[in-house]
């Protein structure tokens, strides 16, 4: 997620062609360039070739702006759509913030000050889950970012097909095995239950929204509206603004297309563009704030979580 000052126009206007990604800057690069191509060919041909004395073909600019109103509001539908999903993910990471600080409190508050295995074991799976979840949804696992209490839990992390839930398991494993050891009462561990099941509510509402992404015919169906307002735009304002067409074809053309490359960014809020979410920053708080609670040390250390240029990751 790019970090930036809302109060500094300029350089957010430096900034605003690419979006503050190098991949937005170059696709649209590329969209815009062929649509100059086009409406150079189309006012070229127009003007040497074709004149509205020799060829008749007229498109009103009003209608050009009625079917302009449908595809704005097209656009906003689609815009709207893809920021919920990213702001539902938002949302998720930081219930996951707040479940798995109460539940470190939690066990901070039940657990003796002189029980440092019990303690560093549960500090290390709690900050394992939001690494894990990370993983898990960018199908990308850094294992030198977790916490191993064990060689054996270290194999058994490292085999399972499903880390995140492994290590909620480990988590009601350890709360279960403390219940039956007289560390915990009854009303402790229906409190911790809760908190460890927040954890895998949060883990199935970002695989919802990882694994169904926006239906295809309303994707397909804006980017097809585009194209085709895009072809006939030229045509129908090439006999009022002559050359001024092309910048203005370029201009409209950029905000549509525009609109449509930052919904597609946005619309899978975990992956690693510059605007999705910044998970293993989070991961970093939460890992910070749990052993701090917990007073006990990690022995990992903290993975950077901003890039050179200014974007956490």
């Amino acid at each position: 997620m790019i970090i930036y000052n809302t109060k500094d126009w300029v350089k957010i206007f430096l900034s605003a062609s690419g979006f503050g990604n190098a991949y937005n800057a170059k696709y649209l690069f590329k969209t815009q360039a062929f649509i100059l191509v086009y409406c150079f060919a189309v006012v070229y041909l127009r003007h040497y070739h074709y004149p509205p004395e020799r060829l008749a073909i007229r498109l009103d600019p009003t209608f050009l702006s009625l079917v302009g109103v449908i595809l704005g509001l097209s656009l906003v539908f689609r815009v709207n759509s893809s920021y919920e999903r990213w702001w539902e993910g938002r949302k998720q990471w930081g219930a996951l913030v707040n479940h798995c600080r109460t539940l470190a409190a939690n066990f901070h508050a039940v657990l003796p000050l002189h029980d440092h295995e019990n303690r560093r074991y549960i500090a290390a799976h709690i900050a394992n889950f939001p690494y894990a979840l990370k993983g898990h949804l960018r199908a990308q696992i850094h294992w030198e970012v977790f916490e191993y209490p064990c060689q054996e839990e270290k194999e058994a992390m490292q085999r399972t097909e499903h880390l995140p839930y492994f290590v909620a398991g480990q988590l009601f494993a350890k709360m279960e095995a403390l219940f039956r050891a007289g560390q915990l009462c009854e009303a402790d561990k229906i409190n911790l239950k809760q908190q460890i099941q927040g954890l895998i509510d949060v883990l199935g509402a970002c695989e919802r929204i990882k694994n169904t992404p926006i239906p295809f015919s309303h994707t397909s169906f804006i980017k097809t509206f585009i194209i085709f307002y895009a072809f006939f735009l030229p045509i129908g304002l090439v006999d009022k603004f002559g050359w001024y067409t092309l910048p203005a074809v370029f201009l409209i053309s950029y905000a549509l297309a525009g609109v449509e490359v930052i919904s597609e960014e946005i619309e899978q809020p975990f992956g690693t563009d510059a605007n999705d979410l910044p998970l293993r920053h989070l991961s970093n708080v939460i890992k910070q704030n749990i052993y701090d609670m917990l007073q006990v040390n990690p022995q990992a250390s903290l993975p950077v979580a901003i890039t050179h240029d200014g974007v956490l990751i």
